[in-house]
């Protein structure tokens, strides 16, 4: 291969890999409405700065106590749509085009901002504030469901980090751009800055305020403009829904959906949870601030650390705990905000208090996003809009209660001092109420992590030996475009089949797969370990019943058959889009050491993982086999399966019936839809079908790996792929290396 080609090969290969965030703004409709929607938020945030200002404007000859009641109203008045009729409106929306309650909804909120900086009146603010909510209330659940329809499921996580990074990230910008609006507002309303009749018309209050309010308004109208542009390439709905279903029967169906489904039930309670400690912090802010001595500045700085937390975790979280599973991230990211509120309860610094008021809105905003899509993932579009209106009015309702209880409670609590011989430890009530706060994250996490990721015994201590032990950590997803399935189970003749038989229906659909397995990594293991010993096949050591090698040395040269292996086998399939089942992979040989108990199996993981340079399978079918001989084996497998279900499906074995199973076709379809497209080659619909099978010799050598009966042994690549074209039995496939 010429360097040209080289380059070329190379370009293609990062082409096929690029960013998933490049990826998803490549796509025009995707970048319009991801602008609108965070020009929209961004407008959104300064209403709400702008409207309690106008409150405490307007209220300004009154009490204390009075302007505090007028600013409260604004946030009691924006929380009364959601408890009234959120439940009506979500169920409603699934019955609209969401396009069109998208742009009505956008114009009519446009209109009623621009009426109330007109107005200048308070009460007409509290009635147009509940208008504005109202209507928001059936536009925000049609946003989010049809933000889903815009992108491939396999970048719908990036999608969601993306659409809630705009929403929740736009509080600081907000924030500073309210700050110099009244800034220049001051400037121009001087005199001696400015000629006197264009001071006279920036003079006022009032001018900053209005000028936001118009901006909000802006914001709208360029939503619904961009949606109406943009309508053509919207999907209005997908219609699974009932004919003739009533508005009543919608609603009961979403909330039994919600309560009868155990995962949503501990995903809804974990988001409560995460947002009800980020919303303590916020609540007694100004309380907890004023007894560190920082100030109206400290306050600002306090509030806008929280979101920008937020902000951060939802864009970064994942990335930087890319060893847990997203259910297992969920917990853990809830239990380290609690963590982190319970610190932050004892600190007399307010540098590190703002800190740590970050951190606690960046592990909320992980939680946020990471059970965001677990949700996208768990539901069908026929209830998705009830669901998300469900979701996102519960999250709005939790922040703004404990916004508003946080200083109750703190009030309550009041200030204690405990001396302890010459030591004096001061407990304020805004400091015990972030304790109550973190202690109640921390017990959430735990509740959570039993749920959404059953098996996992100590999830949080597991995240933080993952986060600061040594060992280097793989990537959640791998880096490729191709999909990875793995056939695991006790009995190695049953797993054969199973894989045969998945791989031939797969390649009858016109899919490039390629069958493999024990006997290539064995090929691999018994090549490297030749220099080593003559003697010997060393293979990974649950493998090995009379080792010469040490177990140490057993285990490094397992992970180089795993890095060969890997490299010569599977990734060459996976880079250029194509399908791999194997027939065993990591799992079975770590089940088979955790039983021999002679090897440190983590240690082992580790180097397993690191030789096949993190290659983690999109999908691990685990055969629930009753009849197997090693029923130790049996229970390990779907022990380690439970620890993450989203990439393992436990089937039962059915000898007698043909595979694949209707169970595991489905499986397979969702692992496929969700993680992998095919190239524009590729066949989608049955077709010509193209299959490549590395390991057409399956009779291996081995107690544990014993050739599969021959009613169930592959067909040739030949047999498949080309009709009518004879092969020898010792012609080299193509499409791998030898």
């Amino acid at each position: 291969m010429t360097s040209e080609e080289r380059s070329i090969d190379a370009a293609a290969r990062a082409a096929r890999r690029e960013n998933s965030l490049v990826a998803l703004l490549r796509i025009p409709v995707f970048r319009r409405v991801w602008a609108a929607i965070a020009l929209s938020s961004l407008g959104d945030w300064l209403g709400l700065l702008a409207t309690t200002a106008m409150a405490q404007q307007l209220t300004a000859d009154k009490s204390i106590a009075i302007q505090g009641t007028a600013i409260s109203g604004v946030i009691l008045i924006r929380l009364l749509p959601d408890l009234v009729l959120g439940a009506f409106a979500g169920a409603l929306a699934d019955r609209l085009d969401r396009r069109k309650t998208v742009i009505v909804g956008e114009t009519l909120a446009a209109l009623l901002y621009l009426s109330i900086a007109i107005g200048y009146d308070l009460l007409w603010l509290y009635l147009a504030q509940f208008l504005i909510e109202a209507v928001g209330l059936f536009t925000m659940p049609a946003k989010q469901a049809l933000w889903v329809t815009l992108v491939p499921r396999k970048r719908l996580a990036v999608a969601n980090q993306l659409s809630l990074l705009s929403v929740y990230g736009a509080v600081p910008v907000a924030a500073l751009l309210f700050a110099l609006l009244n800034t220049a507002s001051r400037f121009f309303g001087d005199p001696r800055n400015v000629d006197p009749d264009l001071a006279q018309a920036f003079d006022g209050p009032s001018v900053p305020i209005v000028i936001a309010l118009g901006f909000n308004a802006v914001s709208f109208l360029i939503s619904a403009g961009t949606i109406f542009f943009s309508r053509h390439a919207i999907p209005a709905a997908i219609g699974e829904r009932e004919k003739g279903a009533s508005l009543l029967v919608l609603i009961k169906e979403g909330v039994s959906f919600l309560r009868s489904n155990a995962l949503m039930k501990a995903l809804y309670v974990g988001i409560l949870g995460a947002f009800a400690a980020g919303g303590f912090v916020i609540g007694v802010a100004q309380l907890w601030v004023t007894t560190l001595r920082a100030g109206t500045a400290g306050y600002s700085l306090l509030f806008g650390s929280v979101f920008t937390g937020l902000a951060l975790g939802m864009l970064l979280g994942p990335r930087l705990l890319p060893g847990i599973t997203r259910r297992r991230i969920f917990g853990v990211s809830i239990g380290l905000a609690g963590l982190v509120l319970v610190v932050m309860s004892f600190m007399r610094e307010f540098v590190i208090a703002a800190a740590m008021a970050g951190a606690v809105g960046f592990f909320s905003g992980v939680s946020w996003i990471v059970g965001y899509t677990l949700i996208g993932y768990e539901v069908v579009d026929r209830l998705r809009g009830r669901t998300f209106a469900f979701v996102i009015s519960s999250v709005r309702i939790m922040l703004l209660l404990t916004v508003a209880i946080g200083p109750l409670v703190a009030g309550l609590l009041g200030d204690h001092v405990i001396i302890i011989g010459q030591a004096q430890l001061v407990f304020t009530g805004p400091g015990l109420t972030l304790l109550i706060a973190g202690i109640l994250a921390v017990a959430v996490s735990s509740y959570v992590a039993r749920r959404v990721a059953p098996g996992q015994r100590s999830v949080l201590m597991g995240a933080l030996r993952k986060l600061f032990g040594s060992a280097p950590l793989g990537p959640d997803e791998p880096p490729h475009d191709g999909l990875f399935l793995a056939i695991e189970g006790p009995e190695p003749v049953e797993r054969r089949r199973v894989a045969v038989g998945l791989v031939d229906w797969l390649a009858r659909q016109g899919h490039d797969v390629v069958l493999t397995g024990y006997s290539d990594e064995q090929a691999a293991a018994k090549r490297l370990s030749e220099p080593v010993d003559a003697d010997s096949t060393v293979h990974p050591v649950a493998h090995s019943t009379e080792p010469s090698a040490s177990l140490a040395a057993q285990a490094l040269l397992a992970a180089a058959a795993h890095s060969e292996y890997a490299t010569k086998v599977i990734r060459p399939v996976l880079d250029r889009g194509g399908i791999v089942v194997c027939d065993g992979f990591h799992d079975d040989v770590q089940a088979r050491s955790d039983l021999a108990g002679n090897v440190d199996t983590g240690e082992q993981m580790r180097a397993l993982r690191w030789g096949s340079g993190r290659l983690v399978p999109h999908l691990t079918v685990v055969l629930d086999d009753i009849e197997a001989h090693l029923d130790d084996l049996r229970q390990l497998l779907i022990a380690r399966a439970h620890l993450a279900p989203e990439r393992y499906a436990v089937l039962p074995v059915a000898r007698r019936r043909p595979v694949p199973s209707e169970a595991l076709r489905a499986r397979v379809f969702d692992a496929m839809s969700t993680y992998w497209l095919p190239t524009k080659s590729e066949p989608l619909v049955e077709g010509s079908p193209r299959r490549t099978d590395s390991s057409v010799d399956a009779a291996a050598s081995g107690p544990d790996r014993p050739a599969p009966a021959s009613d169930s042994r592959p067909a040739t690549a030949d047999q498949v792929a080309t009709p009518g074209r004879s092969r020898s039995a010792n012609e080299t496939p193509t499409s791998l290396p030898g």
